[in-house]
């Protein structure tokens, strides 16, 4: 650490105290008991969980809580798909605008150009042309003029053609970049529902999630003072963050890895009801631990700050 650490303000390097005053870096901390929620509290309003219900991956909620999660974000999703189907819908009738314009400046070109307007010189009328001839002329003209079935590969090169002149004509002529009609538009035809499915967000790895895979947790109260302690049906041992616990998709119940082993993968039956169970009906909901190394997922939690911004 550099002399007078306090004072010295025109080092090339942070001190310990500048350091630590702007809160630069990565910092890491240990995660006690309270970072970690109980193993039967609800991930989604942290208390304990009442009419308790997980999801294929064992993470634990309230009933009431998962419905209402369940029913916001299909009520998200749909809110969302509705406004997508809106630009895109605004995008087909921009599209189908530009697509008459260009027509029209297509069978506007082939009209001047019939009548000599942009074309090359034509030789001057004669009393000899016929009359008859010029009205057929001029009722062909007419019908290519009012004519619908113009090239496709023309109208959208004439449509892209005055896109890109109007976007020039639109540009300011200071060079401003903050400038709100410089911004660039979003492209409305890539337009896409960024959530298509219900998801759990219990973890950062999400996966779909729907009420027919809800199972209902069944925990066994302890027959004894405090019934507000769970135990495990086999072999009667308290459950804390520390146990590692698994419930059985068929009935619900909740056994600690431990029994999982002695009892349920040898039997394939549950230790409690005797319902049948295979090795995929097993699905691990251990909770997130109790700050120790030896029992928890993650002990350390790191953050990162910069110095400046």
């Amino acid at each position: 650490m550099p002399r007078h650490s306090k004072n010295n303000t025109a080092s090339s390097v942070f001190t310990y105290h500048e350091s630590h005053t702007l809160d630069y870096g990565t910092k890491r901390q240990r995660l006690g008991r309270d970072s970690f929620r109980n193993y039967d509290a609800c991930f989604l309003c942290l208390q304990t969980a009442r009419d308790p219900v997980c999801c294929g991956e064992g993470h634990l909620a309230c009933r009431e809580c998962m419905y209402e999660n369940i029913l916001q974000q299909k009520q998200a999703i749909k809110h969302e798909q509705k406004m997508i189907d809106l630009k895109n819908q605004e995008s087909e009738q921009q599209k189908q605008l530009e697509e008459m314009e260009a027509k029209r400046v297509i069978l506007d070109t082939f009209d001047k150009t019939q009548h000599s307007m942009l074309g090359g010189e034509r030789r001057r009328p004669t009393i000899k042309d016929d009359l008859k001839d010029d009205t057929a002329a001029a009722a062909e003209n007419e019908k290519k003029r009012k004519r619908s079935d113009v090239d496709a590969d023309e109208i959208a090169k004439t449509a892209a053609q005055l896109r890109k002149e109007k976007e020039e004509a639109a540009k300011p002529k200071i060079g401003s970049f903050w400038v709100p009609s410089v911004t660039p538009a979003a492209d409305a035809s890539a337009l896409k529902a960024t959530k298509t499915q219900v998801i759990c967000t219990a973890v950062d790895k999400t996966h779909p999630l729907s009420i027919k895979s809800l199972i209902d947790v069944k925990f066994q109260k302890e027959d004894g003072n405090d019934k507000n302690k769970n135990v495990c049906p086999a072999c009667l041992k308290t459950l804390t963050n520390a146990s590692k616990l698994s419930v059985l998709r068929n009935c619900g119940h909740v056994l600690c890895h431990h029994c999982i082993d002695m009892f349920v993968s040898k039997s394939k039956k549950c230790y409690v009801c005797e319902k049948k169970t295979k090795s995929k009906d097993i699905i691990d909901m251990s909770p997130e631990g109790t700050g120790f190394a030896s029992a928890s997922t993650k002990a350390v939690a790191e953050k990162f700050n910069l110095a400046f911004q």
